[in-house]
C-alpha cells in the first residue's frame, strides 16, 4: 500500500511539472509572437530625426514625401512590402532607417519600359498588364547608411515604377517602394544622388509634426559618404579586399577608406580598398 501511494505521488508530481513546463512554453511563444508582430508591421511611432531636404517614406499610410527646407513640396502614394518591415536578406521586407539615393536609372525611357538589373530591356508593358509585375519606367537605387540597413543595396531595394498600379496605396511589393509610372517620372526629376531617404514606420502626419519640432535632429549625408555610395558595376559587398597590409576591414572602418576600381581578368569589375592619405 505505501508503495502504491508513493508511486501515485510521483506521478502527480511529474504531471504537475509537465503542466508547468507546458504553460511556460506557451507564455514564451506568445511573447515571441508579440515581439515579432511589433517588429514586422508598421506602427505610428514618431521619428528620432527628420529629413529637412530629401525624401521621407511613411509606411503606416503608404506615402513618400519630398521635403525642401523642412516644408512639404509634394507627396505620392506608394506600395511597400506585403511581408512587412525587415532587413534580413531574402525576407522580401522593406527596410527602415536612413538611406541615400545611390543611382538613378532610366532617364528618357518611355513610360512602361521594363528594367532588369536596372537596365532597360526594350520591352514596354501597359498599366495593369495581365500577369506582369516587372520593374518599369524609372529606377532609383538606395543604399542603407546605418548598420541595421547596410544590406539594402545588395538586397536590390529600389524606388521604382510598377504596372500593378491598382495596388498602389497598400502593401503589395517584395521589399521595394513601388510607385505609379507618372509619379516616378515626376519624382525622378526632383531627386539626385546622395539625397537622404528616411523610411519610417509612422504616418505622414506624424512625420510632418516631427518636422515642425525644432528639437528633432536633421538628417544630412556628408560629402564623404556620398563619394562612397555604390554605383553600377561597383557594388559594396563583403568581398572587399584590403590593398597594402593585412588589416581587416569592417563596414564601420569604411569611413576612413575610399573605393578604387581595379582591373582583373574576370568579366565583372571588383573593388579594392585603399587607405586614405592624411
Amino acid at each position: 500500500m505505501p508503495d502504491s501511494v508513493s508511486m501515485t505521488s510521483r506521478n502527480l508530481n511529474s504531471l504537475l511539472l509537465f503542466s508547468l513546463a507546458l504553460m511556460l512554453c506557451v507564455a514564451l511563444s506568445s511573447c515571441t509572437r508579440t515581439r515579432h508582430k511589433q517588429r514586422l508591421y508598421a506602427e505610428d511611432i514618431p521619428p528620432q530625426a527628420v529629413v529637412r531636404d530629401g525624401l521621407a517614406v511613411t509606411l503606416s499610410d503608404q506615402k513618400i514625401t519630398l521635403f525642401k527646407a523642412g516644408k512639404k513640396v509634394k507627396d505620392y502614394s506608394i506600395s511597400s512590402s506585403k511581408y512587412g518591415i525587415g532587413n534580413i536578406n531574402g525576407s522580401c521586407r522593406t527596410p527602415l532607417g536612413i538611406h541615400a539615393i545611390s543611382q538613378k536609372n532610366g532617364a528618357g525611357q518611355p513610360t512602361g519600359m521594363v528594367f532588369k538589373g536596372c537596365k532597360p530591356t526594350g520591352e514596354v508593358v501597359d498599366v495593369d498588364a495581365a500577369g506582369r509585375d516587372p520593374v518599369v519606367t524609372r529606377v532609383i537605387q538606395l543604399a542603407g547608411l546605418e548598420k541595421e540597413n547596410s544590406s539594402t543595396h545588395n538586397r536590390r531595394i529600389y524606388i521604382h515604377g510598377t504596372p500593378e498600379e491598382r495596388y498602389i496605396g497598400q502593401p503589395a511589393s517584395y521589399g521595394c517602394i513601388r510607385m505609379k509610372s507618372d509619379d516616378i517620372v515626376d519624382l525622378f526629376g526632383r531627386v539626385h544622388r546622395g539625397m537622404p531617404v528616411a523610411i519610417e514606420s509612422c504616418t505622414q502626419a506624424t512625420y510632418i509634426k516631427a518636422e515642425e519640432d525644432s528639437s528633432k535632429g536633421s538628417i544630412l549625408v556628408p560629402k564623404e559618404a556620398i563619394a562612397r555610395l555604390p554605383v553600377d558595376g561597383l557594388r559594396p559587398t563583403h568581398r572587399y579586399r584590403a590593398r597594402g597590409g593585412r588589416s581587416k576591414w569592417s563596414r564601420r572602418g569604411l569611413a576612413s577608406t575610399r573605393f578604387k576600381k581595379r582591373t582583373v581578368r574576370s568579366k565583372r569589375p571588383r573593388l579594392a580598398l585603399r587607405k586614405r592619405s592624411r
